[in-house]
Parts: structure tokens; sequence; C-alpha cells
């Protein structure tokens, strides 16, 4: 899968990788946003970065 992060602070960008990599990156590299998000939203971590990779997901038509 290709991933654009979508954290405006963030130039994330990698093309055929897993989505367990991107989680790896979410959780190294945003774990305060996720944590922060989470608590201000009232749902659970696991939501958030359920919901953040699927916004950070490109698809390229061919």
């Amino acid at each position: 899968m290709n991933f654009n992060c979508v954290f405006p602070n963030c130039k994330y960008k990698e093309n055929n990788i897993e989505e367990e990599e991107f989680l790896k990156h979410l959780r190294d590299k945003h774990h305060n946003e996720i944590i922060s998000i989470s608590e201000k939203e009232e749902i659970p971590i696991n939501m958030v970065e359920m919901i953040t990779v699927s916004n950070s997901k490109v698809f390229i038509n061919s």
C-alpha cells in the first residue's frame, strides 16, 4: 500500500509498504497526537489509529 501521513507537520510518504509499517510510524512519531485525539474525541486509541491509517492511504489509479 501507499501512505501519505495526514498529520500536518509530517512529511512521511512511503510506497509499497504494509499497513503494519505505517502503524509503527504512527506509534513512534505521533504517539502524543494520537493520545490527544483519543482524549478529545473520547474514542479508543486503536480507533484513532484505524482512522488515521485509513485517511493516510493513497490510491493510485493506473
